[in-house]
């Protein structure tokens, strides 16, 4: 499995326990505002990201990229994991 797949896995878990979805009502192309994601949801995946993949992101991420999709934020972390990976 990819880095990304890991990623957009985990992230997809955590979407799907926080909004009590399916795994297949979510894609990749999906922009994070459909989901509906409210300020502790997004808290969430801020928190994930830093323990799951060591990775900081905040909440400007999201403000500057409201067009943001479930794949381009699963693309990010693993890119920057793999940047941040001795």
């Amino acid at each position: 499995m990819s880095q990304y797949e890991t990623v957009y896995e985990k992230v997809c878990e955590m979407i799907c326990d926080a909004k009590d979805m399916e795994m297949d009502e979510l894609s990749a192309e999906m922009p994070l505002h459909q989901l509906k994601l409210d300020s502790l949801d997004y808290v969430e995946l801020m928190v994930l990201a830093k323990r799951e993949f060591s990775v900081t992101i905040d909440a400007e991420m999201f403000t500057k990229n409201p067009e943001m999709t479930l794949g381009e934020l699963c693309q990010h972390l693993a890119d920057q994991q793999q940047k941040s990976a001795p």
